[in-house]
């Protein structure tokens, strides 16, 4: 991977934007697994033509940082233990940021903007604390909880005082408790993952099946009811015809084709260079 630095930043900032694989050919660690495969797999065959300018990589250093704090921390937990497990032809890795061994909880430290708490987006931070608690599981080890700690990065204090729906602190905590149900349902979804990956390996990128929509966090395209001299639309609807329909009873008076968005594709994806899907959609 390559590091620009097109603002000409100091070269401090730049030295600290990490270039190593992520993985070692053949094992996949939990965030990995939480991508799609032509993600995954792309990134490791064209890894160092990869270019990322330092100033698109602020963030990393500022988790790598908060990490850092909170790793010296002495408390009655161990930290940055790594695990590894086979599964079929390769292997499963995690580096867990804390566990507990009183309480028997995972702690992990996150990075994240205030837009993740208001929609509740949880569900990556739930698969990947459950892959955790899976891989210390084959360890000998139970996982009764996992806490995910997020600071928030652009938390506003005055928003927080004027909508009560709106976090109330710049720390949030985002918990739930590890079931046997949960350990055996993650297991199912790594096990489907590591098959679709090493079938994915031995295709062409051409033949790699596309990420879901979910992977790309895709949109849906929209039909939106206009209103000439007004910049947002009056509503949206999933087809034409029923926006054709509702413009005139909603005062509109003009209907505005919005194209679905993959929105990972478009602004954090570092090998749509290479996809196929991406350069079909763009065509």
């Amino acid at each position: 991977m390559k590091i620009t630095n097109n603002q000409k930043l100091p070269d401090a900032l730049v030295q600290a934007i990490s270039t190593n694989r992520h993985n070692e050919k053949g094992c996949y660690s939990a965030t990995t697994l939480l991508h799609g495969s032509t993600e995954t797999i792309l990134t490791e065959r064209h890894f160092d033509e990869i270019e990322v300018d330092a100033a698109d990589s602020i963030w990393q250093v500022f988790g790598t940082a908060t990490h850092s704090i909170f790793e010296k921390q002495n408390d009655n937990s161990f930290k940055e233990e790594s695990f590894s497990v086979q599964v079929s032809n390769s292997k499963v890795t995690g580096r867990v940021d804390a566990y507990n061994l009183e309480t028997e909880t995972i702690i992990d430290w996150k990075t994240a903007s205030v837009w993740k708490i208001q929609f509740a987006d949880f569900d990556d931070w739930k698969k990947q604390g459950l892959i955790y608690a899976w891989l210390l599981k084959q360890s000998g080890l139970s996982v009764k909880r996992c806490e995910f700690i997020a600071l928030l990065k652009d938390h506003s204090k005055s928003k927080a005082r004027n909508d009560a729906s709106y976090p109330q602190s710049p720390v949030y905590k985002y918990a739930f408790d590890v079931t046997d149900a949960d350990l055996e349902e993650i297991e199912r979804f790594i096990k489907g993952k590591i098959a679709e990956l090493e079938e994915a390996e031995k295709l062409a990128d051409w033949e790699i099946k596309p990420c879901s929509n979910e992977e790309r966090w895709a949109s849906g395209e929209k039909w939106a009811v206009m209103k000439t001299g007004r910049k947002t639309a009056i509503k949206l609807f999933d087809d034409e015809k029923t926006a054709n329909e509702m413009m005139s009873k909603l005062g509109g008076t003009y209907v505005e084709h919005r194209p679905a968005e993959s929105r990972k594709c478009l602004d954090y994806c570092t090998v749509c260079k290479w996809c196929p899907f991406w350069q079909s959609m763009n065509k």
